[in-house]
């Protein structure tokens, strides 16, 4: 039985045939716990791996053969055991189907028989938006059940991916959480934790799991989740909207940008007013009306009951009229971002040339800072990351960086460089880490010629051609690294043809 035939299972089976004897006693048969082991690469030497991790995490059953957990937390595993009952006998599980920019897995246990004892959880019919419910995991061979009070449904990203939906908010009673507990009210499940601060906890809902779900059985494969993407800021200011020929109150929102790639990317411009997205009305400050929780933020409208290749119609004010707009949803792909969030357990793409160690820089090398690394890394990056994260264009997929240099006489006087944002590698400019290695076979006459993009630390480089290969091959034998490059196991994704840009006739109109 595949994934296409055990899920139609959970998602047309009555509720009254999984009906449940005391909360307790189901949960201890609908949460099992995952063993999950990872070996991650080194993000700061990426031609090695790190020692093996081992993290103890919680799933649900679903439908007698399948678990659901947060993608994050198997992904790049190697292993992966389940315990059930709490007791310690293991089994090994797989993954059937994982949607890192979802943030949701599906695995199974192929072992005879070891469904039998455990009960499939029953989907709620949507995420409740107020009281009390329950989180669940099980801790040293014992269940904890405990109580959580909803505090407020929030629309945003999800953890290390694009895809933009609403997330409850909850209050727990539950200590060091957010490791996938599912949460359950009147017995159903309502969504499964994948953050928690302090006693703040955020839950994917119950709704994005089971559009989950149906996306993967859909025909002909699965039907990815779609993302907005695109830059807009809130209209209040009488004066802008005036400006603009939009009479009466403001309302609906400003585009600024539209990304390459973006499910917007033809069908809006800067400037355009956004004034409804698929027949929702969207006011000056970005919300709309959602027809069971309340006001939302306006993204959260390509999330509910769409997927990437739907068309959905919008309005906006362009030019002094009302236009109508069609939009074609595209999926939402960290990898489509210039610096992805997360790199999904790929093995890292690095150059080193004399000594010099160049990486694409992304969400993984930036959380070496710790926990409180959107503070402490380092600000030049990070200004790239906050302000230029989903800027990716035809011309540059990548922002490459100098990580750091491995000392030697070559490089006498560089080896207090690091992360360097590179522009340009004798005189060509750097979109990706291949064209760092192309670079390097072209050199300036004598010279190779690094310069970075604007900096406090340094503007360029200037290295001598005729011995950087031998530097090259010293390097590696001195610091025993195996290999000079990898580059990336697959292109970043194809995003299509440029943004058709607005004549200047329309522009004038």
């Amino acid at each position: 039985m595949n994934v296409k035939t055990i899920i139609p299972l959970l998602l047309m089976a009555p509720a009254a045939a999984f009906a449940a004897p005391a909360p307790r006693l189901a949960y201890e048969s609908q949460v099992v716990v995952l063993v999950v082991t990872s070996v991650d690469y080194d993000p700061w030497r990426p031609w090695e791996k790190k020692t093996p991790e081992t993290r103890t995490v919680q799933a649900v059953v679903l439908d007698g053969s399948l678990l659901a957990t947060t993608a994050d937390l198997v992904e790049d595993a190697t292993v992966i055991l389940v315990e059930k009952h709490g007791r310690p006998l293991r089994e090994p599980a797989r993954i059937v189907h994982v949607d890192p920019d979802a943030n949701l897995a599906l695995l199974t246990v192929d072992k005879p028989g070891f469904f039998g004892d455990l009960q499939p959880a029953v989907l709620a019919p949507s995420m409740p938006t107020e009281g009390q419910v329950s989180t669940v995991r099980w801790r040293s061979g014992q269940l904890e059940v405990s109580a959580s009070r909803i505090s407020r449904i929030e629309v945003g990203p999800t953890y290390l991916g694009t895809l933009e939906h609403a997330s409850l908010v909850v209050e727990t009673d539950l200590s060091g959480g957010g490791w996938s507990e599912p949460l359950f009210a009147e017995g159903r499940l309502i969504g499964l934790t994948y953050a928690q601060d302090e006693q703040s906890a955020t839950v994917t809902p119950v709704d994005i799991l089971r559009a989950y779900l149906e996306a993967a059985r859909a025909p002909g494969g699965y039907r990815e989740f779609a993302n907005l993407d695109l830059s807009w800021q809130i209209n209040r200011d009488p004066v802008l909207t005036r400006s603009l020929g939009l009479p009466g109150e403001p309302q609906g929102v400003l585009i600024t940008q539209i990304p390459w790639g973006s499910s917007a990317c033809g069908a809006l411009f800067p400037h355009d007013i956004l004034l409804s997205l698929d027949g929702h009305a969207i006011d000056a400050a970005g919300f709309y009306q959602h027809r069971r929780y309340g006001r939302l933020k306006f993204t959260q409208i390509v999330a509910d009951g769409h997927h990437a290749g739907d068309v959905i119609p919008g309005e906006v004010w362009r030019d002094g009229k009302k236009v109508p707009v069609r939009l074609t949803l595209r999926p939402a792909r960290a990898a489509a971002d210039l610096i992805p969030a997360r790199s999904s357990g790929a093995p890292p793409p690095y150059v080193i040339a004399g000594g010099f160690v160049f990486r694409e820089l992304d969400g993984d090398f930036l959380r070496t800072w710790g926990k409180d690394w959107e503070k402490k890394a380092p600000p030049f990056l990070m200004t790239r990351y906050d302000l230029f994260r989903t800027t990716q264009t035809a011309a540059r997929r990548r922002v490459i960086f100098l990580a750091y240099v491995l000392p030697s006489a070559y490089n006498l006087g560089y080896g207090n460089l690091e992360t360097l944002p590179v522009a340009r590698i004798n005189g060509r400019d750097i979109d990706s880490i291949a064209g760092v290695d192309e670079a390097f076979q072209h050199p300036e006459g004598e010279f190779h010629r690094i310069v970075f993009e604007p900096n406090p630390v340094r503007s360029e480089v200037v290295l001598d051609a005729s011995t950087l290969e031998k530097a090259t091959r010293d390097t590696l034998e001195e610091y025993q690294i195996p290999d000079r490059m990898r580059l990336p196991e697959s292109p970043p994704p194809d995003l299509g043809g440029a943004c058709q840009a607005r004549s200047e006739p329309d522009r004038q109109r």
